[in-house]
């Protein structure tokens, strides 16, 4: 028969060392492995071993073959709801605050703490997919793919949407059994709630001087990339660690045009001082915005909140477009560019599962 996606799931854990103990893959995959959001699809999954064909003279046909690099490379889709997700994509500095629901979570990406050596080094992670293949519990199969890194992490939504994420990751190497995992801890609704486009909220906080809620956002979106690699060594065809690179944030959104006050902050970064004086204010020279807010939630308060709110600061716009239509809205697009990034998660979880793990 054909099995469906009904018949899988899927987990994930943080490893304490890169491919877990032995190689073995997180040590909790398997106890408190969970899931990364509602609605989880692998888009991508391909695993390799770098055939290398081998010629040889005096003869047109392959000769043998030999094997370079073990790799693996997966991309998976989910709607926000857990931000568990964070840790693996380069916010390892975590603190969680609260005595009672809700609970309060402030990733950072600060490398001068305590932590500094931690949030410099890339977090790998056990992907773990396994599929009830028949009533013989031998027919089943699991796949353990281990030394996961994230190369980068997109957060999408626009109008009518959820809010979607995709991750783009490598993995070293995978482990092939047949036992299903009989403690699998799904994403509870009453922890999380599936975000969707009218959740969102997007503006420039304080002190910029115009009205900062950016109206009638269209769409956005938010990528955040590691430079991620893996790192082999003589000796063995899989690799052995991994490195992290230059953390990069970039996003975009689409707006209705209905002032200049984006077209201002562009026009501020090359050393023009405007004032529009129709609306009151202007942009003074700046190299770059002070912060730009995402934000995410269900507009309830006190334990029943759950929200997740992107604070990126050292803000840069790269360029303002638009495209003018007879009888059609005129919507200005902005793509930008982050230097630093916190994010507060609140919910009904205590410990985030993956960041305590």
């Amino acid at each position: 028969m054909v099995f469906t996606g009904a018949f899988v799931y899927l987990q994930w854990g943080i490893e304490s060392a890169f491919k877990g103990a032995c190689c073995g893959g997180a040590a909790n995959i398997t106890t408190t492995g969970e899931c990364f959001g509602f609605d989880q699809k692998i888009t991508t999954w391909s695993f390799t071993n770098a055939k290398i064909p081998i010629p040889q003279l005096n003869d047109v046909r392959v000769k043998t073959y030999a094997y370079g690099q073990t790799r693996g490379t997966i991309g998976l889709d989910f709607i926000l709801s857990s931000p568990a997700f964070l840790e693996i994509i380069g916010f390892k500095n975590v603190v969680h605050t609260g005595c009672a629901s809700p609970f309060t979570h402030t990733w950072t990406l600060d490398t001068c703490g305590t932590q500094t050596s931690d949030t410099k080094l890339v977090q790998s992670f056990t992907l773990q997919v396994g599929q009830c293949a028949g009533e013989c519990a031998g027919d089943d199969i699991v796949r353990t793919l281990t030394g996961g890194i994230v190369n980068s992490a997109t957060l999408t939504t626009s109008i009518g949407e959820t809010v979607k994420v995709t991750l783009d990751a490598n993995y070293a190497n995978e482990i092939l059994s047949t036992t299903l995992d009989a403690c699998l801890s799904p994403i509870c609704v009453t922890d999380y709630i599936p975000y969707t486009f009218a959740h969102g909220t997007l503006h420039f906080p304080a002190p910029v001087c115009c009205p900062t809620v950016i109206a009638e956002v269209q769409d956005v979106s938010a990528t955040f990339s590691q430079g991620a690699d893996h790192i082999w060594g003589i000796g063995d065809s899989v690799a052995n660690s991994g490195v992290r690179k230059l953390m990069e944030m970039t996003g975009s959104f689409k707006t209705s045009f209905t002032d200049a006050v984006q077209l201002q902050k562009l026009y501020a970064q090359q050393k023009d001082t405007l004032c529009n004086t129709e609306a009151g204010c202007g942009e003074a020279l700046l190299a770059e915005q002070p912060t730009l807010r995402l934000t995410f939630t269900n507009g309830l308060a006190a334990a029943n909140e759950r929200s997740i709110t992107f604070d990126f600061t050292g803000i840069t716009l790269d360029d303002h477009s638009l495209n003018i239509d007879p009888n059609e809205p005129v919507f200005e697009d902005i793509n930008w560019q982050a230097r630093d990034c916190v994010v507060v998660a609140v919910d009904a979880t205590a410990v985030i599962p993956a960041a305590a793990s």
